[in-house]
């Protein structure tokens, strides 16, 4: 008898052909890769199904399942799969104390010869601190014992005492030590937040397996004067699955010292770190991982009359650091932003796979050469996906406003009283928040924009109504702002006027504007809802267009509809499912669509979309109840787009 034993590692499942002679095969299916249960009480339990899917033709068993730590446990370890047919095995994850709890899922298939697949397995339970420290005071160690090296996220719930628009009074620096105070992981957290308890977010980097201890230094060296104590409240240990797609967007996240230009200490109360985020870009079968970091200010570069009319923010916004990776996760090319934007190539050092940077000039461009007293390490688990403007990511986390309000008031850059008639800004709620998406043509182009209140004649402008103030000047999806008087709300606003101009002939054309908003006193956002979307060009015979804020507004309390802006296929839920699942997409255009489901093999199972449908936001139940379950794909082509995604039938 002939025995061939082929492995393939396949996304996102894992698979097994095993030939046992010329006419009959076992081939052996088990998904999801990692079992991920995230944040888990202590002393709750919660259960995760895989798969083992039998798709040969010859009957295949599975001898034996075993889990490589007590937290974890499965509901059966020994069973036949025929072919054709699938086995649920339930794993629960029930932490037996506060910590995180990593592992595998090993499964003995008995065909000769005896194969092994391996499911990863991660969870965590948040960690009681509830301690408070005093300066240059250590806590109580975090100890944790861990199977497999991974890389790891620290989420952190901390107050102090500190207030950042009191200069002096700042921050609070908690210096983060893991196994010993000179090891290359060990960063800097600046408590920005003050007395309110937050959650910062950073990177430990991989750990490997073994035992480790994580301790949380008060800092007063690199502490404010006025910070006198902090209160640790919890803190989340969480590891990342090794099998996550998005594995090598936690691997290849940089490490940034900070800056030190105007005083050794600066990063403790100006232009700080405050927001890491990631984003993919696919170059055929490689892909580029662009991160990207907002400061709390710039002291430098643009001015901040420049910064609100040009960006719509005082914070500085920089991408730093772009890596492109092959599927095997081998670096090809990786470049940062240098002074003056510039882009070079990456040379400097490494902690593991994590390049090492600097912040080096006063507009936040970065080196990969020097150190400071300041080590950021911040998590890259947020990324930018929607098809907006990089200032999304303040309206996503709105405490990016307050600090640099309160950064500003600090640095006295804020004029008082307020004044939306002079050159000077004002405080950040003062401000109608505008973002939009424009092509454009042209030399020396200015996109402004003017608003006028119900009980007032006259306009507010961008730009004060001086040219010798910066302008949008650039297309793609961008913000603006305008000064209004303090406390205006949005019924207060009658009219919207957007002008064009050159220093020849142009041509604006915009396509969307997306958000109007204000502050409101917590630096909440308060949106309006906004029903334009419909394209127009600005140029030299036409450069103004105006409109009523009733027009671009619901009026009447009515529901507001919005008209999707792109094609898209959306997960279906629930998912797994039993019997009955919900398929959503959305259409940008009237569009004959075809939504087909196939089977794991790739054969065709039903059409349940077949016909024209009009632009919106499209629905449709798949009611399964004699389809075996396992693994399917749904694909849907609407005209030229076509995009699929994976569902499993669980029974």
């Amino acid at each position: 008898m002939k025995r061939i034993l082929r492995i393939k590692t396949l996304l996102p499942y894992l698979a097994v052909v095993l030939a046992v002679n010329h006419n009959a095969f076992a081939q052996v299916f088990v998904f999801p890769k990692f079992l991920n249960f995230d944040e888990v009480m202590f002393g709750q339990t919660v259960s995760r199904s895989l798969v083992i899917s039998n798709q040969g033709d010859t009957t295949i068993v599975v001898n034996d399942i075993n889990l490589s730590h007590s937290y974890f446990q499965v509901s059966d370890t020994s069973f036949f799969i025929d072919p054709n047919d699938s086995q649920i095995v339930v794993v629960t994850f029930s932490p037996q104390e506060q910590g995180v709890a990593d592992g595998t899922v090993s499964i003995f298939v008995n065909v000769p010869p005896d194969t092994t697949l391996e499911v990863d397995l991660t969870g965590w339970s948040p960690i009681d601190l509830n301690n408070e420290l005093l300066r240059n005071e250590f806590s109580m160690p975090i100890s944790f014992n861990l199977q497999k090296s991974r890389e790891f996220l620290l989420h952190l719930q901390v107050s102090s005492e500190t207030i950042w628009s009191i200069p002096g009074s700042e921050s609070a620096v908690l210096t983060i030590y893991i196994d010993s105070t000179d090891g290359s992981q060990n960063q800097d957290i600046v408590l920005f937040k003050g007395d309110e308890f937050f959650i910062y977010k950073v990177s430990l980097g991989r750990i490997d397996s073994g035992s480790h201890s994580i301790a949380v230094y008060f800092n007063g060296d690199k502490s404010t004067l006025g910070a006198h104590y902090i209160y640790l409240e919890k803190c989340y240990i969480i590891p990342v699955p090794l099998s996550d797609q998005n594995y090598d967007i936690y691997r290849f996240s940089p490490v940034l010292y900070g800056r030190n230009l105007i005083s050794d200490d600066e990063s403790n109360h100006t232009d700080t770190p405050l927001l890491l985020w990631h984003e993919v870009e696919y170059d055929g079968v490689n892909k580029w991982i662009v991160y990207s970091m907002i400061w709390s200010n710039e002291d430098g570069g643009t001015s901040s009359i420049d910064l609100m009319s040009r960006w719509g923010r005082t914070t500085d916004i920089e991408w730093i650091y772009r890596v492109k990776v092959d599927p095997g996760g081998n670096v090809l090319q990786e470049y940062f932003q240098g002074p003056g934007h510039s882009t070079s190539i990456f040379q400097g050092n490494r902690i593991n796979d994590h390049p090492v940077l600097k912040t080096v000039t006063i507009n936040n461009m970065v080196s990969d050469e020097g150190v400071s007293n300041y080590k950021f390490f911040l998590s890259p688990e947020r990324g930018k996906h929607e098809i907006h403007s990089r200032e999304i990511l303040m309206d996503e986390d709105p405490w990016t406003y307050e600090i640099m309000a309160l950064e500003m008031i600090a640095e006295g850059k804020y004029e008082s009283p307020a004044d939306p008639f002079s050159l000077a800004v004002s405080d950040a709620r003062n401000y109608l928040y505008l973002e939009f998406n424009t092509q454009m043509v042209g030399s020396g182009l200015r996109l402004t924009f003017a608003t006028k209140l119900g009980n007032e004649a006259y306009w507010y402008y961008s730009d004060h109504d001086y040219s010798s103030v910066a302008a949008v000047n650039a297309a793609g999806w961008r913000r603006s702002t305008i000064e209004l008087p303090p406390e205006t709300a949005l019924e207060d606003l009658d009219s919207l006027k957007i002008m064009g101009s050159a220093s020849g002939s142009f041509s604006i054309t915009f396509e969307e504007l997306s958000k109007v908003f204000l502050l409101d006193e917590d630096f909440t956002l308060l949106e309006s809802p906004l029903l334009f979307a419909e394209t127009f060009v600005l140029n030299e015979s036409n450069n103004s267009i105006q409109f009523a804020f009733d027009e671009l507004t619901s009026v009447a309390g009515e529901e507001v509809v919005y008209k999707p802006k792109i094609f898209l296929l959306s997960q279906n839920y629930p998912n797994p499912f039993n019997s009955i699942t919900n398929i959503q997409y959305q259409l940008p255009a009237s569009s004959e669509v075809l939504l087909t489901i196939y089977n794991i093999r790739g054969h065709e199972v039903l059409h349940l979309v077949e016909n024209e449908q009009p632009a919106g936001y499209h629905q449709i139940t798949w009611k399964a109840p004699n389809v075996a379950s396992g693994m399917y794909f749904y694909r849907i082509q609407a005209g030229k787009f076509v995009q699929t995604r994976k569902m499993i039938l669980l029974r």
